[in-house]
């Protein structure tokens, strides 16, 4: 297992936002935790990612505890993070944004840029030859010098999963990254996400598009009130009455 989640809790000045949350992630899966508003989806991105620390239980990145760590340092081991709300710098153009995600990977200082010393020279042939691969893969060349302010919804999600990819992720967690946009575009970036899968990348996605996500996912968590409730593949929770009682108010979510 690439990522292990072992009785991940959270309490807020007594409201309890996740309950001894337990679950695998294996290497090169499609993993969607789903459930209702406010069942503690987002709260164990922030967990897991080191956004927020855990009132208890622990995170392993293979085989390492790695709770209690900060965003950065689980950046540099591997987990990248995307918002339901994009965090770019609108101010900025998409090129820009994109060298901004590989800054985790590079080393160079002040006296490097004021010197143009050779590990400057050489970090910014790097960084540039990155940012152009991950515009292609996103599907965004024609963008590069477009300022964020100006750029679709559906712009925004791409270039989000973009500057997260820029980092060399091993695991890409997605809080619901369709949002706010339209059927034909949310089938554009479930493709991307499948894109991500085959280039080797691990996703662990929250969704609410039901279709999105039977289609999707390998396998699927559910959160209710905190609690996880059910854990399995698409067919098994699409007719799980639990699921269905909690999640749709007794609709099938086939």
């Amino acid at each position: 297992m690439l990522l292990k989640v072992e009785k991940l809790t959270k309490h807020f000045d007594g409201l309890v936002a996740n309950n001894h949350i337990s679950f695998d992630l294996a290497e090169g899966e499609i993993l969607a935790i789903i459930g209702p508003n406010g069942a503690g989806k987002s709260t164990l991105f922030n967990l897991i990612s080191g956004m927020l620390p855990a009132t208890s239980g622990k995170v392993f990145l293979e085989e390492e505890d790695v709770t209690g760590l900060k965003p950065h340092s689980m950046a540099e081991r591997g987990i990248a993070r995307t918002f339901q709300t994009t965090t770019l710098f609108d101010e900025l153009r998409v090129m820009d944004n994109l060298a901004i995600g590989y800054r985790v990977r590079t080393r160079t200082g002040f006296w490097d840029a004021l010197l143009h010393s050779s590990r400057w020279r050489r970090e910014k042939e790097e960084t540039e030859a990155k940012v152009m691969e991950a515009l292609e893969f996103i599907g965004m060349r024609e963008y590069a010098y477009h300022f964020v302010s100006t750029l679709t919804q559906e712009a925004q999600k791409r270039l989000a999963i973009g500057v997260a990819l820029m980092s060399d992720p091993k695991i890409m967690m997605l809080d619901e990254p369709t949002a706010g946009i339209i059927q034909d575009e949310t089938d554009g970036i479930m493709e991307l996400i499948l894109r991500l899968k085959e280039r080797g990348i691990t996703v662990c996605l929250i969704e609410h598009k039901m279709r999105m996500v039977m289609d999707l996912a390998d396998r699927i968590v559910v959160l209710n009130y905190g609690e996880k409730i059910a854990e399995g593949p698409p067919e098994e929770i699409s007719c799980n009455p639990a699921v269905i009682e909690a999640y749709l108010g007794g609709e099938h979510i086939a």
